[in-house]
């Protein structure tokens, strides 16, 4: 017997055991939360047509000063690379130069999650484009002491971005967009389900492990749940083919007989 068929059995005990008012739940709930935060933690991406409303509102603010247009790219970027913000957040002058220059963003694992591995990111068309709206409005910004080895994103005041206020302007836009309750880590997920989406390959799953930067297939394991879109569509399929009183054959039969005999 496999570890994953132990667990499913004791999963099944704790809950057997709930079910008859035999056990806490808190514990068991504790014990079950690995096997079902992968569903949940998989609520937490955009839509097509959420990204593309949060979009609209970012390229609003562009029209408006120099720190919409780096929100605009900043987001586009986080969008199209599947980056944590804090990793993000770290992105030289110098190191944006290369990626252009390479075709390969370059992240490396002192500046990533538990320092797992370096991480080298294609440089898709949209991805480029937006690295380069940042370098264009860093320079806006800052360019007369502007070194290579400063960050990438800047404030008001001329010093780096801290995560946190990253996190607030991005709240900002989400909230005129009305996705107030998104994050920007929920674009990290967001590029791994538009891979699935899109991607033609044989092993999706395998792509965004390389994407993301996964050691472990097991961590991409949470994009092969069912999406928010899927679950939908499958509850508007099964209440369209329960709508009470569908008109069947036998239905119109049956009343047709009733006006013959009469």
């Amino acid at each position: 017997m496999s570890l994953r068929d132990w667990r499913d059995g004791l999963i099944f005990v704790f809950v057997f055991f709930m079910a008859l008012g035999l056990c806490d739940p808190a514990p068991a709930a504790t014990f079950m939360g690995p096997h079902t935060s992968g569903a949940n933690r998989m609520d937490r991406y955009l839509t097509e047509e959420e990204q593309a409303r949060l979009l609209k509102t970012l390229k609003e603010a562009a029209c408006r000063d120099v720190y919409g247009r780096r929100d605009d790219a900043m987001v586009r970027a986080l969008i199209h690379s599947g980056l944590r913000i804090g990793e993000f957040s770290r992105i030289t002058v110098g190191v944006a130069l290369e990626a252009l220059k390479t075709g390969y963003l370059f992240v490396p694992k002192e500046s990533r999650k538990g320092e797992a591995m370096d991480l080298s990111i294609y440089l898709t068309k949209p991805l480029r484009a937006a690295i380069g709206d940042l370098l264009k409005v860093r320079y806006a910004l800052r360019d007369v002491d502007c070194r290579i080895d400063d960050r990438l994103l800047v404030g008001r005041a001329g010093d780096s971005m801290t995560v946190r206020a990253l996190e607030l302007r991005y709240k900002q836009h989400a909230t005129l967009a009305g996705l107030a309750r998104t994050s920007p880590h929920w674009l990290r997920h967001t590029h791994a389900m538009n891979i699935r989406r899109h991607s033609t390959a044989k092993e999706p799953l395998g792509i965004i492990q390389r994407a993301l930067g996964h050691r472990s297939i097991a961590s991409t394991g949470i994009y092969a749940h069912a999406t928010r879109e899927e679950v939908e569509q499958a509850l508007n399929e099964t209440a369209a083919a329960t709508v009470p009183g569908r008109v069947t054959t036998a239905s119109l039969r049956k009343a047709w007989e009733g006006m013959a005999s009469a």
